[in-house]
């Protein structure tokens, strides 16, 4: 049994280039992107995906979250 990890998209402004794990869009420092945010996890932050603000209006919050592996 697939034991799934519970998330969430938390919207953060960036300190350095950081790129979107479904497009690959390279989000520039002081844009706006959404970093998964797991809940109970504390080693989450090291894998934890970054989505910019087109997928993330493109696609919704869950969707994207919907496509996550199990870890």
């Amino acid at each position: 049994m697939m034991n799934w990890m519970e998330t969430r998209l938390v919207r953060k402004k960036a300190v350095e280039k950081t790129v979107c794990t479904n497009c690959g869009k390279i989000v520039n420092e002081n844009s706006w992107f959404y970093r998964e945010e797991g809940v109970g996890f504390h080693l989450h932050s090291l894998i934890a995906r970054n989505y910019c603000e087109e997928c993330y209006k493109k696609h919704g919050e869950n969707v994207l979250i919907k496509t996550q592996q199990s870890f």
